[in-house]
This record gives C-alpha cells, sequence and structure tokens, in this order.
C-alpha cells in the first residue's frame, strides 16, 4: 500500500463486500489499475468466493481482504445471513446479499429462504483505520442492509474524511423504509463539508469534491 504520511492511502475501501462478481459491484466492474484496495465481508462462504472471483485484479492492484463485520463496537457481531444450503438458482440474484444484524430483514424480502444465525468478529471502523494505519481513504463504500447508518455516525471525521462515501439508504430505517436516520445522517456530513453528488432508489453518494459527476450504473 502506498504511504501518504505517517499512514496508508486507500483507493476503495468496501464494507460488505459480498463475493464482488455482481453486477452492482463498483469496484469489480471497474477497470482498476495499481489501486490499494480493502475489501471487507464477514459471511465466511461469501468470503471465500469474494477471494477467488477477485484473484484476477490481484495481479494488478494491493488487495487486503477481511473476513469481518463493521460496526460501531468491538468485539462480536451477531448476523443473519442467507444459508449456504439454499438453493440460490431458485432466487432473485440478489438473494445471497441479504445478510443483516436484523432477524426480519431477510424474511422481509424472501420469507422461504433459509436463514442461519452466526457471530463474527466486529470492530468500528475507526478502530481499523487505526490498526491498519491508514491517513487517507478516497472512496469509502458502505452496503450493510441497513446498518450503514450505525457504521458512518461513528465515524471519526475528526481522524479522517474520506473524499467520496457511498452508501445504501433504502433500508435504513427498516425493510424498504428511508426517514428519520437517513436526514441526521445527512445533516451530520454536510455539517462536515459534505455534498451529495448522486442518488438512486437505494445508493446515495456524497463527496467533499463538490464537482464530482457520479454516472448512473447500467
Amino acid at each position: 500500500m502506498s504511504k501518504v504520511g505517517n499512514g496508508y492511502s486507500i483507493d476503495y475501501f468496501q464494507i460488505g463486500a459480498h463475493v464482488g462478481k455482481t453486477t452492482n459491484d463498483i469496484i469489480f466492474n471497474t477497470n482498476c489499475t495499481d489501486k490499494n484496495i480493502i475489501l471487507i465481508e464477514p459471511v465466511p462462504y461469501l468470503f471465500e468466493q469474494l477471494k477467488i472471483n477477485y484473484a484476477s485484479k490481484m495481479k494488478n492492484n494491493i488487495i487486503t481482504f477481511l473476513n469481518i463485520a463493521v460496526s460501531d463496537n468491538d468485539g462480536k457481531l451477531t448476523l443473519f445471513v442467507p444459508s449456504s444450503n439454499n438453493d440460490f438458482q431458485k432466487y432473485p440474484s440478489w438473494a445471497s446479499q441479504l445478510a443483516s444484524i436484523n432477524e426480519s430483514h431477510i424474511k422481509g424480502h424472501i420469507p422461504n429462504l433459509l436463514v442461519d444465525k452466526i457471530e463474527v468478529p466486529c470492530y468500528k471502523l475507526n478502530t481499523l483505520l487505526r490498526d491498519i494505519k491508514i491517513s487517507h481513504i478516497e472512496n469509502l463504500l458502505v452496503d450493510t442492509e441497513g446498518h450503514d447508518y450505525n457504521i458512518l455516525m461513528d465515524l471519526d471525521l475528526n481522524i479522517l474524511k474520506p473524499t467520496t462515501i457511498r452508501f445504501e439508504h433504502k433500508h435504513m430505517d427498516g425493510v424498504f423504509t428511508r426517514a428519520g436516520k437517513y436526514l441526521l445522517l445527512m445533516d451530520h456530513f454536510m455539517k462536515h463539508g459534505y455534498k451529495m453528488v448522486y442518488e438512486n432508489f437505494e445508493d446515495t453518494v456524497i463527496s467533499l469534491n463538490h464537482n464530482l459527476i457520479i454516472q448512473p450504473h447500467k
């Protein structure tokens, strides 16, 4: 990883990387070269697929894989995840992406999907920044099925401000609900110099680069 001052500069830091090889994965579908990338995925069987899918990109980039969860506490986190025993060919392509801290989240999407309850190591984003010695993040991407608020509100912006942040908003206040938490989060970041540069039905992009232009994902 390239150094900036006393720490490392990260081009892409993704929380909730899933398996990487999906149509909505920004990093995987970008022609990356000479990038420093950190990919975080807490679900073990998805994590193994993630490493396999990114193998070809590791030839041209420096990629760090972390099989952990990120939240607003250090310790353990209980997750409800689509079981690897499901026949995912019977379900929508996004079925395996529904891991959540909310027990009803998966059933709110696909009632008959098999669900496992697991406990995974968990760290605050601030803890990871300190332990990995990260001094700059160009692109922070968060997709955690409703847990984005907890992760982002806990980030100490006095220590590090990612240039651009993309997060999922559509489950922030419950399944398919965006309300008070979203407004609080946006107000918090606006007060620290961010501006919304893009929004679609599920994601919001905010940036310190107010001239940034985001092309709609095809």
